[in-house]
């Protein structure tokens, strides 16, 4: 209906000849390979294995909310993504439509066309698993690979995310002795707080035994020949360039079940069974960055402090998703009783009188 309705509006009249309509896969592909965003890479990746699969085959026209529907309706029936997931696909293809109108390519954007009730929706905030065990931390950085340990160590207990543990130059680590950490890159990329790649710099604060923990791998950076603005954390298999997600999270996998517990996970692949893999019951990012925040929240450390020290715009931002720890505490004032215990001082305890009969 929105679609015949944009048509009148634009004087069109009958139905439209969609025979010479352009095909949604070359589209699709000149759209993914235009991408600049943080996260291009997974975008890309997630576009061909959930978008390009479904509607690839299919002219730009033939993509209406119909379709679009039950693609969403046969990933939810399918059981194998989260809907925060299906969520993100959804927003992809409705990125490609946007794309695709700005260019004359396309009239209409179908996924805006999806009533909120049938959008997939955001999962509700719930109070995720954090390491409290700094046992455990130790056991884990020495069962992971060099230099993941490092990066694994610098993510826990200065709250780096993945990319920014990557990203990290030589120069960066220069401010050990002030007990701070200069963060300027994600990856080989800007920073997530930089969306205008203006050249932000945040700073983390070092752990106290950063410096003659990290020293010896630092020498030997400065012994291979790094300079100030050489990676910390080079890729030999990448000829130096940074460890990417996937690996470093593989690593994880790899080391972390016997220290914060396994599950397993049934692979499959078009449907069928194909083996089954022994996952850890806490992600990376669970054990770093998320444990540091609730790490320092839960012990009191104040919000403002916490916030800045993880580089979000502002403590509201950390508020939202760390309210849980940030309410835990309250003062003596406002956990005033009635006076009902022998020990009570905040107030004097009144005798009741019994109601007459």
């Amino acid at each position: 209906m929105g679609e015949i309705e944009g048509r009148i509006s634009r004087g069109h009249v009958g139905i439209e000849d969609t025979s010479d309509a352009p095909a949604f896969q070359p589209l699709f592909d000149a759209f993914l390979d235009g991408l600049i965003n943080r996260n291009a890479d997974d975008d890309r990746s997630r576009g061909r294995r959930h978008v390009v699969s479904r509607f690839g085959k299919l002219r730009l026209a033939d993509v209406d909310l119909a379709a679009v529907m039950e693609w969403i309706d046969a990933q939810r029936a399918a059981g194998e993504l989260s809907d925060a997931s299906i969520r993100h696909n959804m927003n992809l293809l409705s990125r490609f439509f946007s794309w695709a109108v700005a260019r004359g390519k396309a009239t209409i954007n179908p996924v805006r066309q999806i009533p909120m009730g049938s959008r997939p929706s955001q999962g509700v905030k719930t109070d995720r698993r954090w390491l409290d065990d700094d046992a455990i931390v130790r056991k884990l950085i020495a069962d992971l690979e060099e230099p993941i340990n490092f990066m694994f160590y610098l993510a826990n207990r200065s709250g780096l995310r993945t990319g920014e543990a990557a990203g990290l130059r030589m120069s960066d680590l220069a401010f050990l002795d002030e007990g701070i950490i200069r963060v300027r890159f994600s990856y080989d990329g800007p920073l997530k707080e930089d969306k205008k790649s203006a050249g932000k710099v945040k700073w983390v604060p070092a752990p106290e035994d950063c410096a003659e923990f990290l020293g010896p791998w630092l020498a030997q950076r400065q012994a291979q020949g790094a300079g100030p603005e050489d990676r910390v954390f080079p890729c030999k298999r990448r000829k130096g360039l940074c460890f990417r997600k996937e690996y470093v999270e593989s690593c994880w996998e790899e080391a972390a079940p016997k220290h914060v517990g396994s599950r397993e996970v049934l692979l499959k692949k078009k449907g069928e069974k194909i083996a089954n893999e022994v996952k850890p019951t806490m992600t990376w990012y669970e054990a770093t960055r998320h444990s540091f925040v609730s790490r320092h929240l839960a012990r009191g450390a104040s919000l403002d402090e916490v916030s800045a020290a993880v580089g979000h715009s502002s403590p509201v931002v950390t508020k939202r998703f760390y309210d849980h720890y940030v309410r835990r505490s309250f003062s003596p004032k406002l956990r005033a009783g009635l006076g009902l215990t022998s020990t009570q001082t905040g107030g004097r305890v009144v005798a009741m009188k019994k109601a007459a009969r």
